[in-house]
């Protein structure tokens, strides 16, 4: 366990003394997968689909921040779907602007995970933004995740009916497939509370009084999304993405342990009861301390 301890505390110190070489390199990887996750999943304008091009624009997003990477990535996804349709383009524009006037009535901080969440939805584990929120955010950043989420959907919705929207002959419209398939489709509500129930769960259970909590919180909450989405894709019979269902619940459950090892350095076998008082009060305190492995000293000899 002691070895595990000295690795992550070495990573650590690794990382923050390269902070700002290691958020570039991060920035700019998310914005390369975005760009990849759009070029792949429409890629209608030839011109910004080029793979040189989003090689640069990748490394220029790595000056950015993140909230700069997700505007830059959206503003390419809708300069790819105005090359598929106008409508489209101009609908994912209000979805795009109404979700940026809700995460600021909120007061949510993350709007990076409007764009996050339509990358992640791809790879069929949304989820891990629910779970990341849920972990290392307060209440606020729900709306966030709830707006992404539907963004995320529409989009999905377009991109399965792309050769009906581009073919002229047809009288398929964005406005009736938002419609049919997402305001009277039954999974789009299944999917919606699956990302907010597990954003609730997760969040609750790290905070509450109990052992191993954002473990917990971890399990629980894929737990929950699990039967949600598993009940929603069993009554609409969408039976062929359960098994895309469960490798992204296998990567969610991946990323908490990760971020639980990386971020939460808590010694649960040496918890400790704290009592005092003041003149007001007296506090009944419950005290985890943090893993802390000393240092050995090395003793040079000079010969």
């Amino acid at each position: 366990m002691n070895a595990f301890i000295r690795i992550r505390d070495d990573i650590r110190k690794y990382i923050l003394s390269r902070e700002m070489l290691f958020i570039k390199i991060w920035n700019g990887l998310i914005a390369l997968v975005g760009l990849i996750c759009i070029k792949n999943n429409f890629g209608y304008n030839k011109t910004i689909s080029q793979t040189w091009l989003l090689i640069i624009m990748a490394i220029v997003c790595g000056f950015f921040p993140i909230q700069g990477v997700s505007i830059v990535l959206t503003i390419v996804l809708l300069v790819d779907l105005l090359s598929l349709s106008t409508e489209a383009a101009v609908v994912a524009l209000g979805f795009v602007v109404a979700s940026y006037l809700v995460c600021a009535y909120f007061r949510s901080k993350n709007t990076y995970n409007i764009a996050t969440v339509p990358i992640c939805y791809s790879f069929h584990s949304p989820y891990v933004i629910s779970l990341g929120a849920g972990l290392l955010s307060n209440i606020n950043e729900l709306c966030s995740v709830v707006c992404g989420s539907v963004t995320a959907y529409y989009l999905h919705i377009v991109k399965d009916n792309a050769a009906a929207i581009i073919d002229e002959t047809s009288a398929v419209s964005v406005v009736s497939l938002l419609n049919e398939q997402m305001l009277k489709g039954r999974m789009f509500y299944f999917y919606l509370v699956a990302m907010i129930a597990m954003f609730l769960i997760v969040y609750m259970l790290r905070q509450s009084n109990i052992n191993m909590s954002w473990i917990i919180a971890n399990l629980a909450g894929v737990a929950v999304e699990f039967i949600i989405m598993l009940t929603g894709f069993l009554l609409t019979s969408q039976k062929t993405e359960i098994l895309g269902l469960i490798f992204g619940n296998i990567l969610v459950i991946v990323v908490g342990i990760i971020l639980n090892y990386f971020i939460l350095d808590l010694d649960y076998s040496r918890i400790e009861k704290v009592q005092f008082e003041d003149d007001d009060y007296y506090y009944y305190v419950t005290a985890v301390p943090k893993i802390r492995i000393v240092e050995e000293e090395k003793e040079v000899k000079k010969i």
